[in-house]
């Protein structure tokens, strides 16, 4: 059986769950558009300006986005300031099975990582508001190192930055193509379909990460 050195995690749907229903709550007496409707909204803004590459570019970012909302929405001087407040990562919430996932890899020696296409520079951050960064030796985002899953690139970032070869790697994503972008860098990669009723660990598909001592074992 392959040897690993470490094991990779994508952020969302594998180690996190974004909590739609908490988000709509919030915003709907703040705001005339529904939480797809502002996603939207905030993926036009990037494209305009560009996502930041760095913390201090992503407070500038929110900055910009919520006073041009404001302005466009005729949004009153209180709204816009709590707007101006809220913090994305109130929203987010660990899956219950991440943390075992991730001390499961740490009690077998291996480092762990995180390689996310997320369009914010703050991935760590939010890993922290999660409480699960303790675990996570290194946390790569897509805007930071300037390439997105699946270019091979974007694998052989998050390794140079662990120091471990790929074929090393045990990876995990959600979504499809960029598992198999894992696989053509020589990862042992699976594809975490939390729909399943169970794993299916010979078609690399697993219900959820419950599957992490079971291939390390």
């Amino acid at each position: 059986m392959m040897k690993f050195t470490a094991v990779i995690f994508d952020r969302d749907g594998v180690l996190t769950d974004f909590d739609l229903g908490g988000a709509a709550a919030y915003f709907e007496s703040l705001l005339p558009l529904s939480v797809p409707e502002l996603a939207e909204r905030w993926q036009q803004w990037g494209a305009q300006v560009g996502f930041p590459r760095s913390t201090a570019e992503e407070a500038a970012f929110w900055q910009g986005f919520w006073r041009g909302l404001a302005e466009e929405l005729a949004l009153p001087p209180a709204v816009q300031m709590q707007l101006q407040q809220v913090e994305y990562t109130r929203f987010m919430r660990p899956f219950p099975d991440a943390r075992a996932a991730l001390l499961t890899a740490r009690r077998h020696g291996l480092q762990t990582g995180v390689l996310s296409n997320f369009t914010l520079a703050s991935l760590v951050d939010s890993l922290t508001a999660v409480g699960l960064a303790d675990l996570i030796d290194e946390a790569c985002a897509a805007t930071v190192i300037g390439v997105s899953k699946p270019h091979p690139e974007a694998y052989l970032t998050i390794c140079r930055t662990l120091g471990v070869s790929p074929a090393h790697c045990l990876f995990f994503d959600d979504e499809p193509v960029c598992v198999q972008g894992a696989r053509q860098v020589g990862m042992a990669a699976y594809l975490v379909d939390r729909q399943r009723p169970d794993h299916d660990l010979a078609a690399g598909i697993v219900r959820d990460l419950t599957a992490v001592p079971l291939l390390l074992a």
